[in-house]
């Protein structure tokens, strides 16, 4: 566990009572009713990678996939796997390919929510987004069989030389789709739930300088008014989850449980995950052209974005804001993730030792990326403060 230092306790202890005194009712009743712990359900997460074996669970068999398709099934083939899933690639007899996802790690309740979401996505019927059909649920494998989605993820058309006009559409596109996905799920829009961003921050595995500290409890206090949208948050609405091809995207790896947050977050994870894509492309190739086009589609997916609602939560003074205040706490999200794989590695954990968890000298590149990113967020905040 990192020390994180009793200054750093003291601010959110000024923080609390800042805004208490602001809007203490509202804050109080926002707490209760919205999900905004991520970095600490990242805690959670490693904990449970740290003690937990994983029950092992066999490979569906062809046989079983046939019985829950309804027809005949020529391969089933491993495609991809990390420390939580198994993706399988499958090959069916009339000449199409479905996709079968099994959870390793995880519950009966998170495959079901998955297949159920895959449903509710395509129900919306939002121009442009197409959502893999879902085929078939194996239960006692955990194991949610979907169409197989065809094009090129975002992530990867950032470094496609030959399609360079689809990472900017693709982008664009993608930042409609979203304001359509959250338009339709928004339940209700009252204040921003800081206090409870102030105690999932203060679980971050950083240490803060006294400046970072107080633009972070500037920015809580400026922002305890802001109205903000309520929903059911996607959280994995990133590039790498959205694949392009004829003019249309299709949304994959679906959300596995119920998160009802502030909605914000789902455009700030998506803008941090381009902006790093960015980082990491200027990095290997300084002087290539396509940087601009990146940075071009990134203000594309935000303009398209916001062109999308009639009324903007939160207000347009407070928006920028706001959205580096999520990114900062995404951040913080995958900086505990990270340093958890480091830790697994470094001790030698079982979870380890097959290499579900990365490459380790990856993960150690990436927790400097991720301190890099930091460190600018907090710039970054410093001067969106209104």
């Amino acid at each position: 566990m990192v020390n994180r230092g009793d200054s750093f306790h003291d601010c959110w202890a000024n923080i609390g009572t800042l805004i208490q005194m602001k809007d203490s009712i509202q804050t109080a009743i926002a707490s209760r009713t919205f999900d905004c712990s991520y970095i600490e359900a990242a805690h959670r997460r490693v904990e449970e990678m740290r003690t937990s074996p994983a029950h092992p669970l066999e490979l569906p068999t062809v046989v079983e996939l046939e019985q829950a398709l309804g027809g005949k099934v020529e391969k089933c083939e491993l495609w991809t796997t990390n420390w939580r899933n198994r993706v399988y690639r499958v090959e069916l007899a009339s000449g199409g390919a479905a996709l079968a996802k099994q959870v390793v790690r995880g519950t009966d309740a998170m495959v079901q929510y998955q297949y159920d979401q895959l449903g509710v996505l395509a129900r919306l019927q939002i121009p442009g987004l197409r959502v893999p059909k879902a085929l078939a649920l194996l239960r006692a494998k955990r194991v949610c069989v979907m169409e197989f989605a065809r094009g090129k993820t975002i992530q990867a058309l950032v470094w496609d030389r030959i399609n360079e006009d689809d990472m900017i559409l693709a982008c664009e596109l993608a930042g409609k789709i979203l304001a359509q996905i959250q338009i339709a799920q928004t339940e209700q829009i009252c204040p921003m739930p800081v206090e409870a961003l102030a105690r999932d921050l203060a679980a971050a595995p950083w240490h803060l300088s006294s400046r970072e500290e107080a633009i972070l409890e500037s920015a809580l206090e400026s922002l305890a008014g802001a109205k903000v949208r309520i929903g059911h948050v996607y959280y994995d609405y990133k590039p790498a989850n959205l694949l392009f091809e004829n003019d249309q995207l299709s949304l994959v790896d679906p959300p596995d449980v119920l998160r009802q947050g502030v909605l914000l977050w789902d455009f700030s994870c998506f803008r941090s995950s381009m902006r790093r894509h960015l980082w990491r492309f200027s990095l290997r190739r300084p002087f290539d052209r396509r940087r601009a086009m990146i940075k071009e589609a990134i203000a594309l997916f935000q303009r398209s974005y916001l062109a999308s609602f009639d009324k903007l939560c939160p207000e347009p003074a407070l928006f920028a804001a706001a959205a580096t205040l999520f990114e900062l706490q995404r951040t913080a999200v995958l900086l505990t993730m990270q340093r958890g794989k480091v830790n697994l590695a470094r001790r030698k954990m079982p979870i380890a030792r097959d290499g579900s968890l990365g490459n380790p000298l990856a993960n150690r590149i990436t927790l400097l990326y991720l301190e890099t990113e930091k460190r600018w967020l907090f710039l970054q905040l410093a001067r969106e403060l209104p």
